[in-house]
């Protein structure tokens, strides 16, 4: 040892460390690259283990999806499928009813009587209903279909249909409902309807030809109501006028026929026909049923019934008040003068003349030259002879003479009469007093009009309470309606809208 240096001997040692530290080196160096993959390894290791339970999950979600499907949303819609056809059935044989019921009622005016106008209206609502729910309808079966018309004692009639079907299920067999019964039942009611016809006969009907047409067109409308339960009458008027038929139960034939006679002459005194119409229905004395007038016109009302002051310069042998019908003169469209004084009661159907004087009019003026009226009367009463006011409405100004109103102006004259059936309706509406009833009433009474032509829309409307007119100065009591017909081809359509309308009223 004593023979080597200090250099051999470091050197010796860097050799011999030396290289165990470069084993070192390389070892780490591999060792790393076994840790790597190794960890690589189990990774891949955690993932395939962590991904097999997930598909099993699949597993059981769509297992449990199936399950669902076959358990709940399977029955589910067939229940909605069921459901659904129980429901357009139910629709059908609902509406099959209502319609059934409201042409039942409508056939409650054919028959001579009560017994036999039931039996239409049963068989009537039987076939619509079948018309509209026919047997077999989807698949339906054991239909049974039942009307029943009856009528009570407040003149109230009703028709009942009553149905039932079996609608066959589909889905809710797997649950043993194979079927399942729908009933339903409908009931229309039809009020007995009394109505008072107030008909214009003027002479402008004649020259318009339009007297044919209207004729044909009340009758019918005469047709449309049932015998043996409503009460239907007549009135006609011009200068004059009649009631031609009291309403009575057995009405077609003879209202018919004297509508098929009716010979068109003379001016038009509304109020008085009016009236005498509220006359009618008062008598009647039936607040339960639905009264009805229904007035028609082809111009202005241009007369007025009255007790007239006779002057103390008039030739009259008698100068006492003289009760007739005082009318207009036109030239053409233009009131000029009175005219007068004429019966106001008109003979029976058909006559030849509507301006038939007075019998009181000896050595009267008027006796030889009607238009010299206002010779011999001093002024038209404020009042006509059944109570309707001549200026009480104020729809057409007037102008006074003396306690009364001027008669030399035709306008005038045509003014108040105008005025005076204004009021008359107005009065019906309200249900007033009748002083030939011992002041009896009748509330509820419903106005209808028919306008043909040139007339005072305005007043018909005012005169029925028609809904249209806003406002109205004289609205009271019921609304009716204002139907207007422009010419003589339009007549039919008219008559038949009011009918509707009464009929409408009357369920």
């Amino acid at each position: 040892m004593s023979g080597l240096s200090s250099k051999h001997v470091v050197s010796g040692l860097r050799s011999r460390i030396g290289t165990p530290l470069a084993d070192a080196r390389g070892s780490d160096r591999s060792s790393d690259r076994e840790g790597a993959s190794s960890l690589k390894s189990v990774t891949e290791h955690v993932k395939r283990a962590t991904k097999r339970p997930a598909r099993r999950r699949k597993g059981y979600i769509l297992l449990l999806g199936a399950l669902t499907t076959l358990m709940i949303l399977v029955p589910a819609t067939g229940l909605a499928i069921d459901v659904g056809l129980m429901y357009l059935v139910q629709t059908q044989i609902s509406a099959s009813a209502d319609a059934a019921v409201l042409a039942g009622a409508r056939a409650l005016s054919r028959g001579v009587d009560d017994a036999a106008q039931h039996a239409n209206a049963e068989a009537t609502a039987n076939t619509f209903f079948q018309a509209d729910f026919p047997p077999g309808y989807l698949n339906t079966t054991h239909l049974s279909v039942v009307s029943l018309a009856t009528t009570d004692d407040t003149y109230l009639r009703s028709v009942t249909t009553t149905a039932s079907v079996d609608v066959p299920l589909i889905f809710m067999r797997l649950f043993g409902v194979s079927s399942v019964s729908l009933h339903s039942s409908s009931t229309a009611t039809r009020r007995d309807v009394n109505i008072m016809i107030i008909m214009d006969r003027s002479g402008s009907l004649a020259n318009s030809g339009s007297c044919m047409p209207l004729k044909a067109a009340a009758v019918s409308f005469v047709e449309k109501f049932a015998e043996g339960r409503d009460y239907l009458g007549l009135i006609t008027f011009a200068t004059s006028s009649r009631v031609d038929h009291a309403p009575s139960t057995t009405f077609k034939t003879t209202v018919e026929s004297t509508l098929n006679t009716v010979v068109c002459t003379g001016a038009t005194s509304s109020a008085q026909a009016l009236w005498q119409g509220y006359q009618q229905l008062v008598g009647l004395n039936q607040q339960g049923a639905l009264n009805a007038i229904v007035f028609f016109t082809d111009g202005r009302p241009t007369a007025v019934t009255a007790n007239y002051p006779i002057k103390s310069t008039s030739t009259c042998t008698s100068r006492t008040p003289k009760l007739g019908a005082l009318t207009v003169g036109y030239s053409g469209t233009v009131p000029q003068n009175s005219m007068g004084l004429y019966l106001q009661d008109a003979p029976a159907q058909p006559f030849s003349s509507d301006l038939t004087l007075i019998a009181s009019r000896t050595n009267c003026r008027f006796a030889s030259n009607q238009s010299q009226v206002s010779s011999d009367v001093q002024y038209a009463p404020t009042t006509d002879y059944w109570g309707n006011s001549l200026t009480a409405t104020g729809y057409r100004s007037t102008t006074t003479s003396g306690a009364g109103l001027d008669i030399v102006s035709g306008q005038n004259v045509e003014n108040f009469s105008i005025n005076a059936a204004d009021h008359a309706a107005l009065r019906i509406r309200r249900g007033d007093p009748d002083p030939s009833h011992a002041s009896q009433t009748l509330p509820g009474v419903v106005v209808f009009t028919i306008g043909l032509g040139s007339v005072d829309d305005v007043l018909l409307k005012r005169m029925a309470n028609d809904p249209s007119l806003s406002p109205n100065p004289v609205a009271a009591g019921r609304q009716g309606r204002y139907v207007y017909a422009a010419d003589a081809t339009a007549l039919d359509l008219a008559f038949t809208r009011v009918a509707s309308e009464i009929l409408r009223l009357a369920k």
